[in-house]
């Protein structure tokens, strides 16, 4: 049993993960707007200070003065869908949280708030891969290449290595063999 609700934390804890973990390499705060919806809260975080980190995956990327509006438009509507998401699962973890603080043990009653948890996880990640996939559409192939690398430059920084083969143009994918 205890097992079990092992394996349940894990799995809840890898979700998270994966569903937090992609969001920062699409965020665009404009730092335009000091109100929390355009990022204000992020503002003291490393690398996302104002539009600090827009203004450059802009220079990075090269993007053109439509893409760029485009990207905030894009950006800004998720941030919007995704703020109802967050706040849903802030109030059921602290539920989550509670029930297993509570030394009752009702195993019943855990395992039912972390499929809830789970399942807006599960939304937010297919929000946010979503919001990707519309941004990666407003790039050139020579843009969703570079930013590519920067992807994998970030993920070595923090020290985390990418374990999913990427495909290349050329048909192979690259981290073949992992």
């Amino acid at each position: 049993m205890k097992r079990d609700l092992r394996k349940l934390a894990l799995l809840a804890c890898i979700t998270a993960t994966a569903a937090f973990g992609g969001q920062t390499a699409f965020a665009g705060y404009t730092g335009t707007d000091p109100s929390p919806e355009a990022g204000q809260h992020q503002k003291h975080r490393k690398g996302h200070r104002g539009g600090d980190f827009f203004k450059k995956m802009a220079r990075e990327l090269k993007l053109t003065e439509q893409q760029q509006a485009q990207a905030k438009s894009l950006f800004k509507s998720s941030r919007a869908e995704h703020k109802p998401l967050m706040e849903s699962l802030r109030a059921e973890r602290s539920q989550m949280q509670d029930l297993v603080r509570s030394g009752s043990a009702d195993e019943a009653a855990i395992r039912e708030q972390a499929a809830k948890v789970a399942a807006l996880q599960a939304d937010l990640a297919v929000s946010r891969a979503r919001t990707a996939k519309q941004f990666l559409a407003l790039l050139t192939p020579a843009q969703a290449a570079e930013l590519k690398v920067l992807q994998k430059k970030r993920g070595e920084q923090r020290g985390v290595a990418p374990k999913v083969p990427v495909p290349l143009e050329n048909g192979g994918m690259e981290g073949e063999g992992f």
